[in-house]
């Protein structure tokens, strides 16, 4: 199961890089290209007066929402496995964070891991609607036996948090019942099991393909992890059904941090079960 707590093709644009300049990734002696970018902004994470800029390199088409928080590209990562890299940008033009996402790594179940302080990045250009430049690793490096390198040139245009916000489209369906019904039921019992660590209730609260995912051999040792990384005091707005498919709005609050959520549920026989899950700081 992923960490993932889950915008048309229109709103946040890929380019090839091929016309643009190269990107290439290589990992244990494979080379691959990353031909797909992804541009967008984040607040700092010291200092949320100041914007930052994220930005991601692939070598496959993600989904258009895949930087639309901060669990979007491990949701891509879990159901379209791909190789690239990601960095976040200051208004120093210095990176403040960055991952390395391979299928090519040495360890089994492994395909992702940080990278800051490796690379260099030399930028050209940081306007609020675009970013170039270019992003290196000025040699190879070495994470727990996995040999790799970067170097990317870019040019990319920036969807900001808030144009994807204004661009989401409505949910479809009837609006449920005041309390949620019978899908905001069984998310709060996927909730309950997720917090009592009853794994046996937890895989009958989620969908098959999240479900298989517990059978990793890690799977455990996140999980506490997992477990922390939970909202806290989640409410439920209001939300839609259309059919099998059910859409939650939630809010959270924990502490001085408020955010809102988006959970969607499905009927799959005859029980609703959690499919994705989004959170997002109200303060982007």
């Amino acid at each position: 199961m992923s960490l993932s707590r889950s915008l048309s093709a229109t709103v946040l644009v890929f380019f090839s890089l091929a016309a643009l300049g190269d990107g290439t990734l290589t990992m244990n002696g494979k080379t691959v290209k990353l031909n797909h970018a992804y541009a967008t902004t984040r607040k700092n994470s010291f200092d949320k007066k100041k914007t930052d800029v994220l930005v991601l390199f692939t070598d496959r088409e993600l989904p258009a929402d895949v930087l639309k928080d901060d669990f979007g590209i491990m949701e891509a990562s879990s159901k379209t496995p791909f190789n690239g890299v990601s960095a976040q940008f200051d208004s120093d033009k210095q990176v403040t964070s960055g991952q390395v996402f391979s299928q090519n790594m040495n360890k089994k179940g492994m395909d992702q891991f940080s990278s800051v302080g490796t690379q260099k990045v030399e930028l050209t250009t940081m306007t609020p609607s675009r970013v170039a430049g270019k992003l290196f690793m000025p040699k190879e490096d070495d994470f727990f036996e996995n040999k790799y390198q970067y170097s990317i040139n870019f040019d990319v245009p920036i969807v900001t948090a808030a144009a994807m916000k204004a661009n989401e489209p409505a949910p479809k369906g009837k609006p449920l019942p005041a309390d949620g019904g019978d899908p905001r039921k069984a998310y709060d019992d996927y909730r309950k099991a997720f917090a009592s660590g009853d794994l046996a209730k937890l895989r009958n609260a989620i969908v098959p393909e999240h479900a298989a995912q517990m059978d990793d051999p890690d799977f455990k040792k996140m999980f506490p992890l997992m477990q922390q990384l939970q909202p806290k005091n989640v409410k439920y707005l209001n939300g839609t059904i259309d059919g099998d498919t059910a859409t939650l709005n939630l809010s959270s609050k924990d502490k001085t941090e408020t955010s809102t959520g988006t959970v969607t549920m499905v009927k799959q026989g005859g029980k609703w079960k959690v499919d994705k899950e989004s959170w997002k700081s109200t303060s982007e």
